[in-house]
Order: structure tokens, then sequence, then C-alpha cells
């Protein structure tokens, strides 16, 4: 195997290697290595079925079953969500803003592996940025403020779930409860430390109101998505991009004719942390 970076950042394209070849112990931990180096890897041109993208997804850890938004389910195949803009209305298309796959939930998703099925002919690019550097960047002052933090993820922080009716909202709540998170994570393979907040679904510092965590927290959303620390995928029929949700975050963007077809499918590995529900903590106090 080769490897060709795709930024400064982050990222790298995995060259001469076919995940329908079942890889070797060896070249598995060459896998597993490179992607916790790179924190994105692209693997171009995989002509693959679902089995073939559950099987290989599998190899790098426990898939999810996706039972918490069951309305994203891919038919047949639990495993999988499909994403798409099928059927939608261009305001309702998920993950227009940047977010850490299912950080909402009590065991956020340690990684995804995205394949292209059906692409418009030009857009529908996904962005990511590395939240180490969002992390190292910060001053030192910041840094220790951060460490001793947590913050609220709540799926309706969401923009779009915003504009949903109380009850619609609240029925959301209900089946993915508020969990509290650190502010700053550290990853278990590498040691190294990331900022773990989200516009799309943090919402507030534990113990502070939304108004008074607003200022900080916007100024984090910001810091953390700079030009420098950016990928920007531009993406090709078969592409299979896999991901590090412990330590980037990512953005799809809607620069594409919604009049074509985007159909992708994820496959989504259960985390290896665990958060502590709102409610929780709430009665403890």
């Amino acid at each position: 195997m080769k490897v060709r970076k795709l930024s400064y950042a982050l990222g790298a394209e995995v060259l001469g290697f076919q995940v329908t070849d079942k890889p070797s112990a060896e070249t598995l931990s060459e896998l597993k290595e490179l992607f916790h180096r790179h924190q994105v890897l692209l693997f171009r041109d995989q002509a693959i079925g679902f089995e073939t993208h559950i099987a290989f997804s599998a190899l790098f850890g426990e898939l999810d079953d996706h039972s918490h938004v069951p309305e994203y389910r891919s038919g047949k195949y639990p495993q999988l969500i499909e994403v798409t803009n099928e059927g939608k209305e261009r305001k309702t298309v998920f993950g227009q803003q940047w977010h850490s796959d299912h950080s909402q939930t009590i065991c956020p998703s340690m990684a995804s592996l995205l394949h292209a099925h059906e692409l418009p002919e030009v857009g529908g690019e996904t962005m990511f940025t590395n939240m180490y550097m969002a992390f190292d960047t910060l001053s030192p002052g910041m840094q220790r403020l951060l460490e001793g933090m947590r913050a609220v993820h709540t799926v309706v922080n969401a923009g779009h779930l915003k504009r949903m009716d109380a009850e619609s909202r609240r029925q959301k709540e209900l089946r993915n409860p508020p969990v509290l998170h650190p502010v700053v994570r550290v990853h278990p393979a590498t040691g190294r430390k990331a900022l773990y907040v989200s516009e799309m679904l943090t919402s507030r510092f534990e113990h502070l109101t939304e108004e008074e965590s607003a200022p900080l927290l916007q100024y984090l959303f910001k810091h953390s998505v700079q030009p420098e620390f950016v990928y920007r995928h531009q993406w090709r029929k078969h592409d299979l991009l896999m991901w590090d949700n412990r330590c980037t975050m990512h953005l799809a963007l809607l620069d594409y004719d919604h009049a074509q077809l985007r159909r992708l499918f994820r496959a989504t590995i259960l985390g290896d942390h665990r958060g502590e529900y709102l409610q929780h903590q709430e009665a403890a106090a």
C-alpha cells in the first residue's frame, strides 16, 4: 500500500488496496495505524455492495444498528444508513452544520465509513476539520479552562430541528435524551487531546444556561473550523471515506443542484467512550 496526503491538516488516500481483498492481520494493523495518524482515509474506486461495505467496516469495531435514527436506516441493512437528498426539501437535508457523528448519544460513534453510490454532476462535497489542531492552537489558559468542563449534546440543537413544532422536538428528545460529554477528549489510541464541541449538537456547558454558554461556544465553533484545519473532499462515484469521530468534525455542503440525486450509504462503528445522561446528573445534584 502507498499513501497520498489529501491536505496539510488531515486526510490520506490509500493506494493499492481493495476492500474486497480480505486484509491480513498485518495489513489491518497498518490500516489502523494510518487511520490514527491521518484521521480521514480515502479508498477510491471501490465498486462494492452493501455486504462488503458492512464486512469491511466491521474489521474496525462493532457496528451500530442505528436504532436511535430508524428513519435513516437502509432497508434490510440496519448497519447502514442512507445519506440522500431524495424526497427531501433542500432545507431538511441532514448534516449542513459542523458535527461529530452521534455525539448526541450516550456512546458517540468511534468512526464512520461512507460509500458513494450516486452523485450530482458537480458539488455535494464534504468538509472535515482537525480537532487536535483546534485544541492545540488554543492559548494555554483556555486549554486549562476547557479541560475541566463538560457540555450538553442534544439532537434538538440541530438547525433543521429547531424549525420543528414543540411536540415533534419533544418526541425527538425523548428518543435521544441530552447527554454530557467532556469538552476535551483524550484519544485512546494516540493519547492526544481534541476539542469536542459542535455547532449542530452542543447546546451549552454543564451548570450554565444557553445564554451564558453562547459567547464561548461561538468562539470555539469558529476557532475549530479555520481554513488551515480543514480538508474539503470532492466525491467521486465508488469513493469509500472513513473518518475518526473522536478527533474530527465534518460538514455536508449543499453546493449542488438539488434536482440531481445524491445517495451515499454509511456504516457507523460504535464508540469507546460513554457519556452521562443529563437528567441523571441533574437528579444527583
